[in-house]
């Protein structure tokens, strides 16, 4: 949380593009997709519980970091807890709990691009027992962007109450409101059909003025814990998210040529989908005595039920020139009656997907230093689409049932402080892409192997850990760039068998007093290893750099200056690149770097200055294809914060 507040990282892509061995890659109509080891994470928890994202078009994911305390990252597989999933990585956002003392945080900050955000998050006990307890926490954010026309305005409202039912019982509820309403920038900028950059200007946008985003999300949850003596507990928790897209906007499609400079043509989407998402999970803890030695379990059930309305239109916009040296946003917009009757792709779609399985992992003493963990997970996946005008299945309904995804590894305490570690997990994850055909993709198989060290240094103050991974992968899919889809805005291939192997290693804590660090290295390489097109090359993207680098420190000045603290850090990448047909396009191993001092005024209140993208350094946050999809990072920008807690 900390590290949150410092750098200013105010929503969940802030929070895990600052992460070790995490690379984001821009949705073509909003949010980010997230990878790590060279897969897309698609696992994501809340408080520990899964939930499932659903987007039939495209990741529009995107949410407030103000209601959580912390964000933890697990790369690697997670098929134990999750049944399916990918061997990316597993995001689990940990929400903000009532305090037993009294609290009042506020904050308001300014920035480049009239970034205005304010927030304010107050708890404490609500009896004079103290076994009633709530949290509200509200933010505010309204912004424009470097680039031209588009701009924002989020917010949200997040309460939570936790009552002490007897001396070993806590009901936790809680729910939130979230909003946003934008005008959007998709689809990001072209390239030359030959691959080579336009050099448009970082601020060059092809937008409407009429483009909108708007979204709402609603959730709820519940959580029942007890604990029957000092070896066993209980937790039941139950959820619910409901959430809300209306999008319209105009974007632009087709590389640029160089002798005519035309090529470039703009079009428009019309899209209205709604999700419900509904989630319960029963876990039990324990602890038992056999052999003479002291043992755990962990075992459990947990189901998912997902329901999604999707109804959208794409056309084209003719008669509209579009020069993407001179781009024009005063367009004329298109009715809802024009999208359906000139839509050239569309539909209007029912989809479900419950997934649930039960799950038990036991961590068996063998020795003092050495423990064995073993563990599976029994999963039922189904899914089915219709057309809510016909009732007509729109792809082949799938399912999956008794799939079984098996855990084992090996701790070796090699002393107080250091744990070595080898561990081995099955990999099962449905999908829904779809081929250009509209058939749907095998579902993902494979393995994970993992080799690790973790320890503490300084007595605690420091914790490091250094993890050999390799993973094999049955039926990846990647976006078919050259055929024409037939059911879905996006479709694409199966790879083959792949691999992805490489190192994380991570260190943070106060090496001295006063010097905070964080730093997280990671290498990575990616292999096909079957597909008769490519085996033993490189992947044809690269979403995850060979090499990743991590890194921010933040030093309180000693003596009479202790008020005063300095940060600053780095974030560095080799080379990405994407393979369309026969053009490569590629950016440029390239390092961000930022700063930020800070003063606290006096016991309340502090005030700081972050500058991010110190140098100004011009890259490519997101590669595309020469038709679409290139986006620039963001320039240097600054923003100034006043806290207060009292």
């Amino acid at each position: 949380r900390q590290k949150m507040d410092d750098q200013n990282l105010h929503t969940i892509d802030d929070v895990l593009a600052q992460s070790t061995g995490i690379t984001m890659y821009d949705s073509p109509m909003g949010g980010r997709y997230v990878y790590s080891r060279g897969f897309r994470v698609d696992t994501y928890q809340y408080d520990g519980v899964n939930r499932a994202f659903y987007y039939p078009q495209a990741n529009s994911f995107t949410s407030n970091a103000a209601t959580l305390d912390r964000v933890e990252v697990v790369r690697g597989a997670t098929g134990l807890l999750q049944g399916a999933g990918s061997p990316s990585a597993t995001i689990n956002l940990v929400r903000k709990r009532p305090t037993p003392d009294r609290q009042l945080q506020v904050s308001a900050s300014a920035g480049s691009w009239n970034n205005y955000r304010a927030e304010v998050d107050a708890s404490g006990p609500l009896n004079e027992a103290g076994t009633l307890r709530g949290r509200v926490v509200g933010s505010a954010n309204d912004r424009d962007y470097f680039y031209d026309h588009a701009k924002s305005r989020t917010g949200v409202l997040y309460a939570v109450l936790e009552a002490d039912l007897g001396p070993q019982t806590l009901l936790t509820v809680g729910a939130s409101h979230e909003k946003l309403q934008a005008r959007p920038f998709f689809q990001g900028l072209p390239r030359y059909s030959n691959g080579a950059d336009l050099h448009l200007r970082r601020s060059t946008s092809l937008v409407a003025d009429w483009n909108r985003w708007d979204s709402a999300q609603t959730s709820a949850s519940a959580e029942l814990a007890h604990r029957s003596d000092a070896d066993w507990s209980l937790k039941v928790t139950a959820g619910y998210v409901r959430e809300a897209q209306d999008i319209k906007y105009a974007f632009a499609l087709g590389a640029v040529n160089p002798a005519t400079l035309r090529g470039n043509v703009m079009y428009a989407g019309l899209f209205d989908f709604e999700t419900d998402n509904k989630t319960l999970d029963i876990a039990v803890d324990g602890k038992f005595e056999a052999f003479g030695r002291r043992h755990s379990v962990n075992f459990g059930a947990n189901t998912a039920r997902m329901r999604n309305h999707s109804d959208f239109s794409l056309i084209q916009l003719p008669g509209v020139a579009n020069n993407v040296f001179a781009p024009v946003s005063a367009i004329p917009e298109p009715s809802r009656a024009t999208f359906l009757a000139e839509r050239y792709r569309g539909g209007d779609t029912d989809t479900r997907i419950t997934q649930s399985g039960a799950y038990g992992v036991a961590r068996l003493s063998l020795s003092d230093p050495l423990t064995l963990v073993l563990g599976a997970r029994v999963t039922r996946y189904r899914a089915n689409e219709r057309d809510r005008l016909t009732g007509a299945a729109t792809v082949d309904p799938y399912r999956e049932s008794g799939v079984l995804t098996p855990y084992g590894g090996l701790v070796y305490a090699l002393s107080p402080q250091w744990s070595g570690y080898a561990s081995y997990a099955d990999i099962f994850q449905p999908q829904n892409a779809l081929t250009a055909a509209g058939d749907m993709l095998p579902p993902v198989k494979g393995r994970n192997y993992e080799l690790g060290l973790k320890g503490e240094l300084m007595d605690g103050k420091v914790n490091a850990s250094l993890a050999l991974f390799r993973v094999d992968q049955n039926n990846r899919a990647q976006e078919d760039l050259s055929n024409v889809c037939t059911r879905s805005t996006y479709c694409y291939v199966s790879t083959g068998k792949v691999r992805s192997q490489g190192f994380d290693a991570e260190i943070s804590g106060e090496l001295a007093r006063g010097w905070q660090v964080f730093a997280g290295y990671t290498f990575n390489e990616f292999r096909y290893m079957n597909d008769t097109a490519n085996a033993g090359i490189d992947f044809a993207s690269t979403y995850s750099p060979k090499h990743m680098l991590r890194l921010w420190t933040d030093y309180r000045l000693p003596g009479a200056l202790n008020a005063w603290t300095v940060g600053g850090g780095v974030n560095f990448q080799t080379a990405s690149s994407r393979t369309t047909g026969a053009i490569t396009l590629e950016q440029a191993s390239y390092a961000v770097w930022g700063a930020r001092i800070g003063y606290q005024i006096n016991r309340n209140w502090s005030a700081a200055l972050n500058v991010s993208n110190l140098f100004d350094k011009t890259y490519f946050q997101t590669i595309g294809a020469p038709a679409w999809g290139n986006v620039y990072g963001e320039p240097r920008s600054a923003m100034v914060t006043l806290r207060g807690k009292f």
